[in-house]
Protein backbone atom coordinates (compact mmCIF):
# COMPACT_ATOMS: atom_id res chain seq x y z
CA UNK A 1 0.00 0.00 0.00
CA UNK A 2 1.10 3.48 -0.78
CA UNK A 3 1.79 5.75 2.17
CA UNK A 4 -0.48 8.69 2.72
CA UNK A 5 2.49 11.03 3.19
CA UNK A 6 3.61 10.37 -0.39
CA UNK A 7 0.19 11.04 -1.99
CA UNK A 8 0.10 14.80 -1.12
CA UNK A 9 3.25 15.80 -3.04
CA UNK A 10 1.98 13.89 -6.08
CA UNK A 11 -1.24 15.89 -6.17
CA UNK A 12 0.62 19.15 -5.76
CA UNK A 13 2.89 18.34 -8.71
CA UNK A 14 0.00 17.36 -10.96
CA UNK A 15 -1.85 20.62 -10.15
CA UNK A 16 1.20 22.71 -10.96
CA UNK A 17 1.66 20.97 -14.30
CA UNK A 18 -1.97 21.59 -15.22
CA UNK A 19 -1.68 25.31 -14.41
CA UNK A 20 1.47 25.70 -16.51
CA UNK A 21 -0.11 23.92 -19.45
CA UNK A 22 -3.18 26.18 -19.38
CA UNK A 23 -1.05 29.37 -19.24
CA UNK A 24 1.09 28.39 -22.23
CA UNK A 25 -1.95 27.65 -24.43
CA UNK A 26 -3.52 31.05 -23.73
CA UNK A 27 -0.25 32.83 -24.57
CA UNK A 28 0.02 31.06 -27.94
CA UNK A 29 -3.57 31.95 -28.78
CA UNK A 30 -2.95 35.59 -27.94
CA UNK A 31 0.03 35.87 -30.33
CA UNK A 32 -1.73 34.19 -33.21
CA UNK A 33 -5.04 36.12 -33.10
CA UNK A 34 -4.75 39.66 -34.62
CA UNK A 35 -5.90 42.64 -32.52
CA UNK A 36 -9.07 44.31 -33.75
CA UNK A 37 -7.70 47.81 -32.93
CA UNK A 38 -4.54 47.58 -35.08
CA UNK A 39 -5.02 47.38 -38.83
CA UNK A 40 -3.49 44.59 -40.85
CA UNK A 41 -0.67 44.83 -43.28
CA UNK A 42 -3.07 45.43 -46.12
CA UNK A 43 -4.39 48.75 -44.65
CA UNK A 44 -3.54 51.89 -46.67
CA UNK A 45 -0.61 54.13 -45.45
CA UNK A 46 -1.18 57.77 -44.17
CA UNK A 47 2.44 59.16 -44.75
CA UNK A 48 3.34 62.27 -46.82
CA UNK A 49 3.44 62.01 -50.62
CA UNK A 50 6.77 61.36 -52.25
CA UNK A 51 8.88 64.30 -53.44
CA UNK A 52 8.52 64.80 -57.19
CA UNK A 53 9.17 68.54 -57.64
CA UNK A 54 11.76 71.18 -56.87
CA UNK A 55 12.12 73.85 -54.18
CA UNK A 56 12.73 77.56 -54.76
CA UNK A 57 13.88 79.72 -51.80
CA UNK A 58 14.50 83.50 -51.82
CA UNK A 59 15.34 86.01 -49.06
CA UNK A 60 14.26 89.67 -49.37
CA UNK A 61 14.61 92.36 -46.65
CA UNK A 62 12.07 95.16 -46.26
CA UNK A 63 14.85 97.75 -46.64
CA UNK A 64 18.51 97.52 -47.59
CA UNK A 65 19.75 100.22 -45.16
CA UNK A 66 18.80 101.10 -41.60
CA UNK A 67 20.12 102.75 -38.45
CA UNK A 68 21.64 100.88 -35.50
CA UNK A 69 18.86 99.84 -33.15
CA UNK A 70 16.19 99.52 -35.88
CA UNK A 71 14.62 96.11 -36.54
CA UNK A 72 14.53 95.17 -40.25
CA UNK A 73 11.95 92.61 -41.41
CA UNK A 74 13.42 89.81 -43.58
CA UNK A 75 10.95 87.63 -45.56
CA UNK A 76 11.96 84.09 -46.65
CA UNK A 77 9.82 82.92 -49.62
CA UNK A 78 9.61 79.10 -50.15
CA UNK A 79 7.83 77.66 -53.22
CA UNK A 80 7.30 74.16 -54.68
CA UNK A 81 7.79 73.89 -58.46
CA UNK A 82 6.89 71.04 -60.86
CA UNK A 83 5.43 68.66 -58.31
CA UNK A 84 5.20 67.88 -54.64
CA UNK A 85 7.87 68.58 -52.01
CA UNK A 86 7.69 66.96 -48.59
CA UNK A 87 9.65 67.30 -45.36
CA UNK A 88 10.34 71.03 -45.79
CA UNK A 89 12.24 72.43 -42.82
CA UNK A 90 13.91 75.77 -42.01
CA UNK A 91 17.02 74.68 -40.17
CA UNK A 92 18.49 78.08 -39.20
CA UNK A 93 18.55 81.82 -39.90
CA UNK A 94 22.00 83.28 -39.16
CA UNK A 95 23.36 86.88 -39.36
CA UNK A 96 27.11 87.29 -39.90
CA UNK A 97 29.74 88.52 -39.09
CA UNK A 98 29.84 87.86 -35.37
CA UNK A 99 31.66 91.15 -34.73
CA UNK A 100 28.48 93.01 -35.72
CA UNK A 101 26.65 91.40 -32.75
CA UNK A 102 23.46 91.11 -34.84
CA UNK A 103 20.26 89.66 -33.37
CA UNK A 104 17.73 87.50 -35.30
CA UNK A 105 14.17 87.28 -33.96
CA UNK A 106 11.23 85.15 -35.19
CA UNK A 107 9.50 81.77 -34.88
CA UNK A 108 11.97 80.07 -37.22
CA UNK A 109 15.12 81.87 -36.01
CA UNK A 110 16.42 78.64 -34.47
CA UNK A 111 14.60 76.29 -36.91
CA UNK A 112 11.06 75.08 -37.65
CA UNK A 113 9.20 72.48 -39.76
CA UNK A 114 6.89 73.59 -42.58
CA UNK A 115 5.67 70.16 -43.80
CA UNK A 116 4.83 69.52 -47.46
CA UNK A 117 3.94 71.77 -50.41
CA UNK A 118 2.05 70.60 -53.49
CA UNK A 119 1.77 72.27 -56.88
CA UNK A 120 -1.61 73.09 -58.38
CA UNK A 121 -3.82 72.67 -55.30
CA UNK A 122 -6.82 74.86 -54.56
CA UNK A 123 -6.35 76.95 -52.51
CA UNK A 124 -2.69 77.05 -53.48
CA UNK A 125 -0.43 75.40 -50.94
CA UNK A 126 2.73 75.59 -53.00
CA UNK A 127 4.03 78.75 -51.23
CA UNK A 128 5.20 79.36 -47.66
CA UNK A 129 6.61 82.60 -46.18
CA UNK A 130 8.79 82.84 -43.08
CA UNK A 131 9.20 86.25 -41.42
CA UNK A 132 12.11 87.23 -39.17
CA UNK A 133 13.62 90.47 -37.83
CA UNK A 134 17.32 91.44 -37.77
CA UNK A 135 18.89 94.27 -35.74
CA UNK A 136 22.23 95.47 -34.36
CA UNK A 137 22.88 97.28 -31.03
CA UNK A 138 22.13 100.99 -30.93
CA UNK A 139 25.59 101.61 -29.45
CA UNK A 140 27.28 100.62 -32.73
CA UNK A 141 29.72 103.41 -33.64
CA UNK A 142 30.71 102.33 -37.16
CA UNK A 143 28.71 101.45 -40.26
CA UNK A 144 28.40 97.65 -40.56
CA UNK A 145 27.10 95.29 -43.27
CA UNK A 146 25.26 92.14 -42.07
CA UNK A 147 24.72 89.03 -44.22
CA UNK A 148 21.53 87.05 -43.46
CA UNK A 149 21.76 83.34 -44.43
CA UNK A 150 18.68 81.04 -44.39
CA UNK A 151 19.19 77.24 -44.54
CA UNK A 152 16.18 75.24 -45.93
CA UNK A 153 16.05 71.45 -46.43
CA UNK A 154 13.49 68.99 -47.87
CA UNK A 155 13.13 65.23 -48.37
CA UNK A 156 15.30 63.88 -51.21
CA UNK A 157 16.53 67.42 -52.07
CA UNK A 158 19.77 69.23 -51.38
CA UNK A 159 19.88 72.04 -48.83
CA UNK A 160 19.48 75.58 -50.09
CA UNK A 161 21.19 78.57 -48.40
CA UNK A 162 20.05 81.86 -49.95
CA UNK A 163 21.59 85.08 -48.59
CA UNK A 164 20.75 88.77 -48.34
CA UNK A 165 22.75 91.78 -47.11
CA UNK A 166 21.71 94.61 -44.80
CA UNK A 167 23.71 97.78 -44.13
CA UNK A 168 23.33 99.56 -40.80
CA UNK A 169 24.58 103.14 -41.27
CA UNK A 170 25.67 105.25 -38.29
CA UNK A 171 24.41 108.85 -38.79
CA UNK A 172 27.12 111.50 -38.86
CA UNK A 173 27.13 113.79 -35.85
CA UNK A 174 27.19 117.47 -36.72
CA UNK A 175 30.29 119.08 -35.22
CA UNK A 176 29.70 122.13 -33.03
CA UNK A 177 31.06 125.25 -34.73
CA UNK A 178 34.07 126.70 -32.99
CA UNK A 179 33.91 130.43 -32.31
CA UNK A 180 36.16 132.36 -34.66
CA UNK A 181 38.22 135.18 -33.25
CA UNK A 182 37.82 138.51 -35.02
CA UNK A 183 41.25 139.76 -36.07
CA UNK A 184 42.28 143.04 -34.49
CA UNK A 185 43.30 145.72 -36.91
CA UNK A 186 46.85 146.86 -36.44
CA UNK A 187 47.74 150.45 -37.28
CA UNK A 188 49.44 150.61 -40.63
CA UNK A 189 52.79 152.28 -40.56
CA UNK A 190 53.21 155.14 -42.97
CA UNK A 191 56.36 154.92 -45.03
CA UNK A 192 58.85 157.61 -44.16
CA UNK A 193 59.62 160.01 -46.93
CA UNK A 194 63.34 160.02 -47.61
CA UNK A 195 64.28 162.89 -49.89
CA UNK A 196 66.14 161.68 -52.87
CA UNK A 197 69.18 163.81 -53.50
CA UNK A 198 69.89 164.14 -57.20
CA UNK A 199 73.45 163.61 -58.21
CA UNK A 200 75.13 166.89 -59.18
CA UNK A 201 75.57 167.31 -62.90
CA UNK A 202 79.19 167.71 -63.89
CA UNK A 203 79.99 171.25 -65.11
CA UNK A 204 82.68 172.03 -67.57
CA UNK A 205 85.58 173.80 -65.97
CA UNK A 206 86.78 177.06 -67.39
CA UNK A 207 90.26 175.70 -67.89
CA UNK A 208 89.22 173.47 -70.71
CA UNK A 209 87.33 176.22 -72.39
CA UNK A 210 90.22 178.56 -71.92
CA UNK A 211 92.72 176.21 -73.39
CA UNK A 212 90.82 176.24 -76.62
CA UNK A 213 91.49 179.98 -76.96
CA UNK A 214 94.64 181.90 -77.65
CA UNK A 215 96.14 181.01 -74.29
CA UNK A 216 96.64 184.55 -73.05
CA UNK A 217 93.62 184.39 -70.79
CA UNK A 218 93.66 180.89 -69.29
CA UNK A 219 91.76 181.86 -66.19
CA UNK A 220 89.25 184.02 -67.92
CA UNK A 221 85.75 183.24 -68.93
CA UNK A 222 85.00 180.37 -71.17
CA UNK A 223 83.20 182.57 -73.61
CA UNK A 224 86.34 184.43 -74.62
CA UNK A 225 88.28 181.29 -75.26
CA UNK A 226 85.62 179.74 -77.38
CA UNK A 227 85.29 182.76 -79.60
CA UNK A 228 89.01 182.85 -80.43
CA UNK A 229 88.99 179.35 -81.84
CA UNK A 230 88.07 179.40 -85.43
CA UNK A 231 87.92 175.67 -85.93
CA UNK A 232 85.00 173.50 -84.87
CA UNK A 233 81.28 174.17 -84.39
CA UNK A 234 79.46 176.40 -82.00
CA UNK A 235 80.08 175.71 -78.30
CA UNK A 236 77.46 177.06 -75.90
CA UNK A 237 78.70 179.30 -73.13
CA UNK A 238 79.38 177.59 -69.82
CA UNK A 239 79.16 179.24 -66.41
CA UNK A 240 82.16 180.41 -64.46
CA UNK A 241 84.05 177.96 -62.28
CA UNK A 242 83.21 179.94 -59.15
CA UNK A 243 79.48 179.67 -59.84
CA UNK A 244 77.80 176.65 -58.26
CA UNK A 245 74.03 176.47 -58.77
CA UNK A 246 71.95 175.36 -55.80
CA UNK A 247 69.70 172.39 -55.88
CA UNK A 248 66.11 173.67 -56.16
CA UNK A 249 64.83 170.74 -54.15
CA UNK A 250 64.73 171.32 -50.44
CA UNK A 251 65.47 168.34 -48.22
CA UNK A 252 62.55 167.77 -45.88
CA UNK A 253 63.14 166.40 -42.41
CA UNK A 254 62.29 162.71 -42.10
CA UNK A 255 58.85 161.98 -40.71
CA UNK A 256 58.77 159.18 -38.21
CA UNK A 257 55.93 156.73 -38.56
CA UNK A 258 53.51 156.66 -35.63
CA UNK A 259 54.31 153.85 -33.24
CA UNK A 260 51.33 153.39 -30.92
CA UNK A 261 52.10 151.82 -27.59
CA UNK A 262 50.07 150.97 -24.54
CA UNK A 263 50.87 152.83 -21.37
CA UNK A 264 52.24 150.55 -18.65
CA UNK A 265 49.86 149.71 -15.87
CA UNK A 266 50.63 151.46 -12.59
CA UNK A 267 52.61 149.37 -10.14
CA UNK A 268 50.62 148.83 -6.94
CA UNK A 269 52.23 150.49 -3.95
CA UNK A 270 54.22 153.03 -5.97
CA UNK A 271 54.70 156.37 -4.24
CA UNK A 272 52.33 159.00 -5.63
CA UNK A 273 51.78 162.50 -4.21
CA UNK A 274 48.58 162.64 -2.19
CA UNK A 275 46.73 165.55 -0.67
CA UNK A 276 45.36 165.88 2.84
CA UNK A 277 41.89 165.10 1.54
CA UNK A 278 43.03 161.61 0.63
CA UNK A 279 44.03 160.78 4.18
CA UNK A 280 47.75 161.62 3.92
CA UNK A 281 49.24 161.74 7.41
CA UNK A 282 52.48 163.51 6.42
CA UNK A 283 52.11 167.33 6.00
CA UNK A 284 52.56 168.82 2.57
CA UNK A 285 54.90 171.74 1.91
CA UNK A 286 52.00 174.01 0.94
CA UNK A 287 50.21 173.28 4.21
CA UNK A 288 53.31 174.11 6.25
CA UNK A 289 53.76 177.44 4.44
CA UNK A 290 50.10 178.35 4.98
CA UNK A 291 50.31 177.58 8.70
CA UNK A 292 53.41 179.70 9.10
CA UNK A 293 51.84 182.70 7.34
CA UNK A 294 48.64 182.37 9.34
CA UNK A 295 50.50 182.21 12.66
CA UNK A 296 52.58 185.27 11.71
CA UNK A 297 49.50 187.33 10.81
CA UNK A 298 47.73 186.29 14.00
CA UNK A 299 50.76 187.38 16.05
CA UNK A 300 50.87 190.78 14.33
CA UNK A 301 47.17 191.33 14.85
CA UNK A 302 47.47 190.42 18.52
CA UNK A 303 50.36 192.83 18.98
CA UNK A 304 48.45 195.60 17.21
CA UNK A 305 45.42 195.07 19.41
CA UNK A 306 47.54 195.21 22.56
CA UNK A 307 49.22 198.42 21.42
CA UNK A 308 45.89 200.05 20.55
CA UNK A 309 44.38 199.09 23.89
CA UNK A 310 47.38 200.52 25.73
CA UNK A 311 47.08 203.76 23.76
CA UNK A 312 43.43 204.15 24.63
CA UNK A 313 44.12 203.45 28.28
CA UNK A 314 46.87 206.06 28.37
CA UNK A 315 44.67 208.69 26.75
CA UNK A 316 41.89 208.01 29.18
CA UNK A 317 44.17 208.22 32.21
CA UNK A 318 45.93 211.35 30.96
CA UNK A 319 42.88 213.61 31.21
CA UNK A 320 42.95 216.22 34.05
CA UNK A 321 40.00 216.46 36.34
CA UNK A 322 38.37 219.98 36.64
CA UNK A 323 38.09 221.24 40.24
CA UNK A 324 34.62 221.40 41.75
CA UNK A 325 34.75 225.17 42.37
CA UNK A 326 35.62 226.00 38.81
CA UNK A 327 32.81 223.85 37.62
CA UNK A 328 30.36 225.76 39.87
CA UNK A 329 31.51 229.20 38.69
CA UNK A 330 31.02 228.34 35.07
CA UNK A 331 27.91 230.04 33.80
CA UNK A 332 25.10 227.83 32.96
CA UNK A 333 24.99 226.93 29.33
CA UNK A 334 28.48 228.04 28.45
CA UNK A 335 29.32 224.66 27.31
CA UNK A 336 26.68 224.99 24.66
CA UNK A 337 27.37 226.38 21.21
CA UNK A 338 26.09 229.97 20.85
CA UNK A 339 23.31 230.64 18.45
CA UNK A 340 23.84 232.75 15.45
CA UNK A 341 21.43 234.41 13.15
CA UNK A 342 18.17 236.26 13.76
CA UNK A 343 17.52 234.41 17.00
CA UNK A 344 21.07 234.77 18.29
CA UNK A 345 21.89 236.99 21.26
Amino acid sequence: MICRSAIKPVFIGLGTAAVLAAGGASAVAATEAPSPSTPGSTSPSTSEPATTGKLEVSVSPATATAKPGDKVTVLTHIKAVDGNVSGIKVESIVATPESADATVEGECATGCELGALATGEEPPKDVADVESKVSVPKSTKKTVTVTVTVTVSATSLTKQTPQSKLTFIVPEQSATPTPTKTPTKKPTEKPSRTPSKPSPTPTKSSGTSGSSGSGSSGSGSGGGGSSSSGAGGYVPPSPNSSFSPRNPQVALPPIQAPNPSVAPSPVPGAGTPQSRLQGNKAPVAQDITFERMASTQIAWLAALMVAFSLLLTQLRLGRRRVPAGAAAKRPKGTHRRPRRGMFGK
